[in-house]
């Protein structure tokens, strides 16, 4: 299976997904920059929000043209833009329009590149594996979660934000270059004449409900986790990421494949229930042991969950389809972490980071009891 994977065209789009995510890993940290301009906990929210506000936005013009125009040329395009996004920051003093504007030229750039990363995973997996295969294409994005935040850090402290925005410019590049070989659509040629309708049964709603709210659990706690850190004195943010990291990578070699063997909905209702588990676990943290091991449960839910509910909604979808389905797919997760940012921003300003981190494991609770109902009923 690893042999028939990782070679050609698929090992190419999971290293050039490597190096964008490395570069989007690097703005975890973004909220120490913004606290540092003067910022608060809500303009924090703001802020991050707006990068998913942008990309939320932009997925239904992806979704509708992807499939017809090619997902090279989207990779290609989310990749310049975000090197030039990046790059911008340089540039950047204080907290106004210039900065918003960045990360909506990173939230659109984002839509593009990753619904097309997404998109020739799926195309590329065997139909018998695709829990699995799409787990292992998910390692390229999880090890960035710990390499960036962890050595980003450490360039903060040596030189300050302008040399973490230049290596970020610079892996968003090496994905350009990667990209350029890749076939323009992957796998079979997608007809460019009249195309159907993307049917959505009731079930492919249930996933995208299920994951906007699961997302607002994980944007929560990827939004704020530096800053509280930080403001606890919990050491470093790398040891939050680190566990988080090596958990999902462990979880995904071990059990990538488990839903392929034994159903979606047995590996989905458990691992979002750990989700929400973690989540709570960090209101109560102070120390950093209960840190890292929240971290670890974190990890292992989403490594898990995630693409497990990716396997899911693909096998409801038309192979012609997949960039309009992955599309859907990726606007709602969009819309939970934004939801995240932007509300329960308020709520860390007003009440305490631990309140918001309460809040954030109750929609993830929510996701278990939705997709629980729903699925039962359907007996899926």
């Amino acid at each position: 299976m690893r042999q028939r994977l990782l070679s050609g065209p698929f090992l190419r789009v999971a290293v050039a997904n490597f190096f964008f995510f490395l570069n989007f890993a690097s703005f975890f940290l973004l909220p120490l920059r913004i606290t540092a301009l003067g910022g608060t906990e809500a303009t924090v929210g703001l802020l991050m929000g707006t990068f998913g506000a942008a990309a939320l936005v932009t997925l239904p013009l992806v979704g509708m043209t992807i499939d017809r125009f090619g997902r090279r040329r989207f990779l290609m395009l989310g990749a310049i833009g975000m090197s030039l996004a990046s790059f911008g920051y340089v540039f950047v003093d204080r907290i106004g329009p210039a900065l918003f504007a960045l990360r909506v030229l990173q939230g659109i750039s984002f839509a593009a590149a990753f619904t097309a990363t997404t998109t020739f995973a799926a195309t590329f997996a065997p139909v018998e594996r695709r829990a699995q295969a799409l787990g292992i294409f998910g390692l390229s994005t999880l090890l960035t979660h710990a390499i960036s935040p962890t050595l980003g850090e450490a360039v903060i402290q040596g030189g300050g934000f302008t040399p973490l925005f230049c290596a970020a410019t610079v892996c968003s590049l090496v994905t350009l270059v990667l990209a350029i070989p890749l076939p323009r659509h992957g796998g079979r040629q997608v007809a460019e004449a009249i195309e159907p309708p993307l049917r959505l049964d009731r079930l492919f709603w249930v996933v995208g409900v299920t994951t906007l709210l699961a997302a607002m659990g994980f944007g929560t706690v990827i939004t704020f986790i530096p800053t509280f850190v930080h403001s606890e004195g919990l050491g470093r943010v790398g040891f939050f990421f680190g566990a988080y990291t090596a958990t999902a990578i462990l979880s995904r070699l071990v059990g990538a494949g488990l839903s392929d063997s034994i159903g979606r909905r047995r590996v989905i209702l458990p691992t979002l229930l750990g989700l929400s588990a973690s989540i709570l676990t960090l209101a109560f943290v102070r120390g950093i042991p209960l840190l890292v091991f929240a971290g670890g449960l974190f990890g292992s839910a989403q490594g898990m969950s995630y693409p497990t509910l990716h396997a899911f909604l693909v096998d409801l979808t038309a192979e012609a389809q997949l960039g309009k389905a992955q599309a859907l797919f990726n606007g709602a997760f969009n819309l939970g972490v934004t939801t995240g940012s932007f509300a329960l921003g308020s709520v860390a300003e007003s009440y305490g980071q631990r309140s918001a981190f309460v809040c954030a494991a109750t929609t993830a609770a929510l996701a278990v009891g939705l997709f629980l109902a729903a699925t039962h009923e359907a007996g899926a």
